[in-house]
């Protein structure tokens, strides 16, 4: 019926809960020998190499993750700064055999480590790169030809002319391969989808403002168009966002016409299982006209700061000179698996929420709220907080020793427990669904993904730990009421101290 029709995403958004029965209810397993494969892999495709001995940014992380470059600079985009991104983003950073099994380890975290994301290239104006459409393989560090030819304008026209993408020197598009997700979380993966393209968005950004190349991310768009130049069918594989890169020294020209993609890629698994909510819901989110994509683009939805009530702490966020540099950050980066019952800072966990709370630039407007659990802050009283992004003020909502809350609202995981502190991204989503239909409902858990990206960034920064989290809903939003009465929650992210560390500090 089309983006629209908000019921849809008010009945998926209620079909895909967990609850305290659904969870235990649940007839679904892990069939290990259908796993779907991490890797997209274009067997009739020629092959680019990128540089292997490339040195990431060497600049403070919370300094790169909070900036942004000037949209108006016109720094020069070449094949070692492109690979930079690409491996900041979704690079390959070690694999290890866990109980027989291999994993590998991305630059950005995955829910499940599923990696359910796809990067693609239309390369413009990058020096020593053949203008043309191309697949990032994250296995072997190369690009896979798939189209010759000058895209960015095909792009540009999918997304309504948005300057950003006509002016651009390269475009990226991120797309999701759904079952890779839904293999483990049926059609709630659609959620997850959207978290893991805002974690490789975070580690992106932070990589183009480092190298001080303009970045955009934009969400509105022609869905077909968009499908059609990658040779997708948007219900398999459907497409997440593009992302505008640097900027041209004039505006791009007109694109060939878009013929029938021949390359075909291996299957996942032996067998897919389609998820016909899941399908439904990208489709009743899709945008076909440049109106509606206009529409999007001038939409705005206020988060209007509530009045104070509670008490309020402000610290002072750690330096940006005292954390890692970026690329020491993501080359560390992991999600912890146990945390120690210890205290982190005031001012760390300033630091991590000032950095999670930066709005990305992007065609989207702010649409969700910080909550927090804290459980062991130097400063803070045990409790339920709410994070005032407008002040970086914490604002007590009740006081307790809440552990065995935070451990049952994340699926009664010792992770919520331990940890010093949960952060609890949610949204007004009758508010976004008004304002930018069904397509609200991607761009919020989009924006959700990127802010855990950063609060993950900022966290390794500091030597400390983060790990995300789902989560029973409705008993969420329940605990932080009334102030949180009409929000749902989106993600949860865990924060502290790795007990690795502690046993070695």
């Amino acid at each position: 019926m089309g983006n629209d029709h908000i019921e849809a995403a008010r009945a998926f958004h209620e079909f895909t809960k967990h609850s305290y029965t659904s969870v235990r209810t649940s007839p679904h397993y892990l069939d290990w020998d259908n796993r779907p494969s991490p890797y997209k892999i274009y067997p009739g495709a020629g092959s680019l190499a990128l540089p292997r001995e490339l040195a990431l940014s060497g600049k403070p992380a919370l300094e790169a993750a909070a900036a942004a470059a000037d949209p108006r600079a016109k720094t020069a985009l070449d094949v070692e700064s492109l690979t930079r991104l690409l491996f900041s983003a979704d690079g390959l950073t070690r694999r290890k055999r866990v109980a027989g099994e291999d994993y590998h380890f991305r630059a950005a975290a995955s829910a499940g480590a599923l990696y359910p994301i796809e990067i693609y290239l239309a390369a413009g104006e990058v020096d020593e790169l053949e203008a043309g459409l191309y697949h990032f393989s994250p296995a072997d560090l190369k690009l896979r030809g798939l189209r010759r030819g000058d895209w960015r304008e095909a792009l540009a026209r999918a997304a309504a002319m948005r300057p950003s993408l006509k002016e651009s020197r390269a475009v990226l598009i991120m797309s999701a391969l759904f079952w890779r997700s839904a293999w483990k979380y049926r059609a709630r993966a659609y959620r997850y989808c959207f978290w893991d393209a805002g974690t490789i968005l975070a580690n992106l950004l932070a990589a183009a403002a480092a190298e001080g190349i303009p970045a955009e991310v934009v969400t509105a768009f022609a869905d077909a168009e968009v499908e059609q130049l990658l040779g997708v069918d948007g219900d398999r594989e459907g497409v997440m966002c593009l992302v505008a890169l640097g900027r041209s020294l004039e505006p791009c020209g007109a694109s060939p016409v878009v013929e029938p993609l021949a390359l075909e890629s291996l299957p996942l698994s032996r067998e897919e299982i389609t998820y016909d909510d899941l399908v439904r819901i990208h489709r009743e989110s899709r945008l076909a006209s440049a109106v509606e994509i206009a529409r999007l683009h001038s939409a705005t939805t206020p988060v209007v700061e509530p009045p104070a009530t509670g008490e309020m702490f402000v610290f002072e966020p750690v330096a940006p000179r005292e954390a890692m540099s970026l690329g020491e950050t993501i080359l560390r980066r992991g999600s912890t698996r146990v945390f120690a019952r210890e205290a982190i800072s005031g001012n760390e966990l300033a630091a991590i929420l000032a950095l999670s709370g930066v709005h990305p630039r992007a065609d989207f407007p702010r649409l969700t709220d910080t909550y927090l659990i804290v459980n062991a802050v130097e400063g803070l009283v045990p409790g339920a907080y709410y994070y005032r992004r407008d002040s970086g003020a914490f604002e007590l909502l009740k006081k307790g020793e809440f552990r065995a809350e935070a451990g049952y609202l994340c699926l009664e995981q010792p992770l919520g427990s331990d940890c010093a502190a949960l952060m609890v991204f949610m949204a007004e989503l009758e508010r976004v669904l008004a304002a930018l239909g069904n397509r609200g409902y991607r761009d919020a858990h989009l924006e959700a993904g990127i802010l855990a990206g950063r609060a993950y960034l900022a966290a390794y920064a500091l030597g400390r730990g983060a790990t995300g989290l789902t989560f029973y809903d409705d008993d969420t939003t329940k605990f932080f009421e009334p102030h949180a009465t009409g929000k749902s929650p989106l993600l949860m992210v865990a924060l502290g101290v790795p007990l690795s560390r502690a046993r070695d500090s």
